[in-house]
């Protein structure tokens, strides 16, 4: 018998194991706030009275059997509440429950729902309350990657990590995968997979790209290029440059976070021809940054040229400097050099 094989057997005989109560198994004081919940058809996006008796009046080990609940639902919110108390075993629950992947709705905004895993549900719980160390995060990413990768958090913390030979295969499955709602994800897993810098994947990631940069989420495509600067993605710079920046800077448009990473992906290079774009966005102002100053267009240059330092570009920081002052430097982040961008940032 395989190991693959073996395994799953194990898990089919953990998971009918498990116990699935029903509202009836729980004491009688919290059996109509539970009956209530359970006919809720999402996770609604605020408190209710139940879930507020639920969480003020519910024993932990009662929570703790909840999460063995039948309905799904009654599943998150009993770990939600567990995490609002700060109840310390709030992790290993967690790990625990990896393996629930039942599908519940979760309406995030008054106007806008998603359907997620259980698990996935419990994930950003822990994440969103900040209840999660750095050892912890380290050993849940590792986890989910692993053993969970098909959970929607996965496509979350692929961003995140540095290239590591033991998620290369999944990182490079998931950056084959097409999906017109989501480009994101794809190009996300695009930009995990840049980081790994393999000539193996240039000319995959060229054809992803180029059939891409014209549409949505193209800041992965260009963090992509600033990490893995190869030179055939040079020429997807300039064409794009030539569509989407020269002539488009202008008092009639505004200007975007795309400008900054493509300038960082440009900056990446280090050349004349990147110095030469460089300095046609740093030269054009628009129409949203005129009555203010420093301009976005200036702002977003010094960034990638700092980031990505060359002699080459000495003139044109000096340039952009002087038209600064040591205020609006240091307001900038430039006297610590706190050069990346919030999202930027790793959440895991």
């Amino acid at each position: 018998m395989s190991r693959s094989i073996y395994l799953f057997l194990i898990l089919l005989v953990f998971i009918s194991c498990k116990k699935e109560y029903e509202v009836e198994d729980f004491r009688k004081e919290l059996r109509p706030y539970l009956a209530r919940l359970s006919k809720e058809k999402f996770v609604p996006v605020s408190d209710t009275m139940a879930k507020s008796f639920l969480e003020k009046n519910a024993k932990k080990d009662e929570l703790i059997k909840l999460m063995d609940a039948k309905n799904p639902l009654l599943r998150v919110i009993a770990y939600r509440a567990i995490v609002n108390k700060s109840e310390p075993e709030y992790f290993d629950l967690l790990i625990k429950h990896l393996d629930d992947t039942a599908k519940v709705t979760w309406q995030y905004y008054e106007d806008a729902s998603g359907v997620f895993t259980v698990s996935d549900l419990m994930i950003r719980k822990a994440y969103d309350e900040n209840g999660l160390s750095p050892i912890q995060k380290k050993y849940l990413v590792e986890k989910v990657l692993l053993e969970y990768p098909f959970l929607d958090v996965s496509n979350w913390m692929i961003k995140d990590v540095d290239a590591n030979e033991k998620y290369y295969n999944l990182i490079k499955y998931k950056s084959k995968v097409e999906n017109e709602d989501k480009c994101g994800d794809q190009l996300i897993a695009c930009y995990a997979l840049s980081k790994f810098n393999k000539k193996e994947d240039v000319n995959f990631l060229y054809n992803v790209f180029h059939n891409s940069i014209n549409g949505y989420c193209v800041e992965s495509i260009f963090k992509s290029i600033e990490a893995f600067p190869d030179k055939i993605f040079f020429k997807l710079l300039k064409d794009y440059f030539e569509k989407n920046i020269k002539n488009k800077l202008t008092s009639k448009e505004n200007i975007t976070d795309d400008v900054l990473y493509f300038a960082r992906a440009v900056a990446s290079y280090e050349n004349k021809d990147a110095l030469d774009m460089l300095k046609y966005i740093e030269q054009n102002n628009t129409y949203i940054n005129r009555p203010a100053w420093p301009p976005s267009n200036k702002i977003y240059v010094l960034k990638a040229v700092t980031i990505h330092y060359n002699k080459i570009y000495d003139e044109l920081i000096k340039k952009i400097k002087n038209e600064m002052n040591d205020c609006d430097l240091k307001n900038l982040g430039f006297s610590n050099y706190e050069l990346l961008e919030n999202n930027d940032k790793k959440d895991w």
